[in-house]
């Protein structure tokens, strides 16, 4: 990652659970840039170091350069013609400096109503983001410092699957696909629903634009606005689901997903686009931000092991079905165990949290650990010293995701 990394972050990330973490903001618009000084110190505070913002006249370029250079934060700009030529753009990016881009986006749901009103849509508006990206695409492979910036594909809303296959003439300018993988009625990140779990982004949105791509979700996230049912999730199950869900994409082997958003958009609490964040509009935390920055930085430089079992020779078991794990190593060698039962924790359809009793998880198998430590990311950033028995560990384990530190 170039520029001054974060402490405990390997200045090669890439590959890392960390370097698969990233945010959507808007720091050119309210409440962002109301107080840039707190901005600036959550965002460090956080550990995520990927920021995904559109490309606009109003970007405020020094302090985009500023946060790369001080934090090691990286951007994925998204374009679009309503805001900027292809030659606007190429000027954007020589003046901002490659090092902070970690790739270009091309037109964000080009499908939504505000796109497809405007007169340069008109009268085909998958012609028109068609058309951009080809362009932009080839102006930035047809520079040798450019070359090699990795190409995201424009997306579409997340109820519209349809609408994917209208844009499959641009797969052939993209290097990755750009889903936007919302859960529609707060179910779990786990589900199997339709039009709600990666499975079916997949396999109705990224295979039906370009078979078997790489894939980034570029926005994801749960909305706290509970005020009509199946609307969003409390800032409790919130605080639960996004740990669960950054851990989960980046196991299923999403290469970033980021966050939507960092900033709630507004104070309404009944208006869902304004409830998004992870922290409120005056900058002050909410549960979800605490877990996030926990889970970073226990995790931030810690990447999946490969090999039978885990890596480990070592098996967690439980008396429910719906155990997840992953095992990961950190840059310092040690083995971390991450599990959480994916359990549903909102009860949508009468807006109330479901609390979910902790279940005894057996850690045994070749190769018993001699020490172990747990951590619960959504609790505190204590680590706990465990006592191995003659036949292994056992942890209690609900909805939270728990972390296993194993010698």
């Amino acid at each position: 990652m170039p520029g001054r990394a974060a402490a405990g972050v390997p200045q090669s990330a890439e590959g890392t659970f960390g370097d698969s973490v990233g945010v959507n903001v808007h720091l050119s618009s309210e409440p962002y840039c109301n107080d840039v000084g707190r901005l600036r110190q959550r965002l460090a505070d956080s550990g995520i170091r990927h920021l995904r913002d559109e490309l606009r006249p109003s970007n405020d370029i020094g302090q985009w350069r500023a946060l790369h250079a001080d934090l090691g934060i990286r951007f994925n700009v998204v374009v679009s013609p309503a805001t900027n030529t292809v030659a606007e753009m190429m000027a954007y990016l020589d003046a901002l400096g490659l090092p902070c881009v970690s790739a270009i986006e091309g037109q964000n749901e080009g499908d939504s109503d505000w796109f497809m009103s405007l007169p340069l849509a008109k009268p085909d508006w998958t012609k028109t983001v068609i058309d951009y990206q080809k362009a932009f695409h080839q102006a930035l492979r047809a520079r040798p410092d450019t070359q090699a910036l990795p190409v995201l594909s424009p997306s579409v809303i997340d109820w519209k699957p349809a609408d994917a296959v209208l844009l499959r003439p641009a797969a052939d300018f993209c290097d990755i696909v750009a889903l936007h993988p919302y859960v529609q009625r707060g179910q779990e990140p786990e589900t199997n629903d339709d039009y709600a779990s990666i499975a079916w982004y997949l396999h109705h949105m990224r295979d039906a634009f370009k078979p078997g791509a790489a894939v980034m979700a570029t926005e994801t996230g749960y909305c706290n606005a509970i005020t009509t049912p199946g609307s969003g999730v409390s800032e409790r199950a919130a605080a639960i689901y996004l740990p669960r869900m950054l851990l989960n994409n980046y196991q299923l082997g999403i290469r970033r997903s980021f966050m939507y958003e960092f900033m709630n958009g507004g104070t309404d609490p009944k208006d869902g686009e304004q409830n998004w964040g992870l922290l409120h509009s005056d900058s002050a935390p909410k549960p979800s931000y605490h877990a996030i920055r926990r889970l970073l930085a226990a995790l931030g430089n810690a990447r999946i092991m490969p090999g039978l079992d885990n890596g480990f020779n070592i098996m967690a078991r439980s008396p429910r079905a719906d155990l997840r794990q992953i095992a990961l190593q950190d840059d310092a060698g040690r083995r971390i165990l991450a599990l959480w039962h994916a359990a549903r924790s909102w009860d949508a359809p009468h807006a109330r949290d479901i609390e979910v009793d902790a279940q005894p998880v057996e850690i045994n198998g070749d190769g018993r650990p001699t020490a172990a430590s747990m951590n619960i990311p959504n609790d505190d950033d204590q680590w706990r010293d465990l006592v191995p028995s003659q036949t292994g560990i056992t942890v209690p384990v609900a909805d939270k995701v728990v972390l296993l530190r194993l010698a």
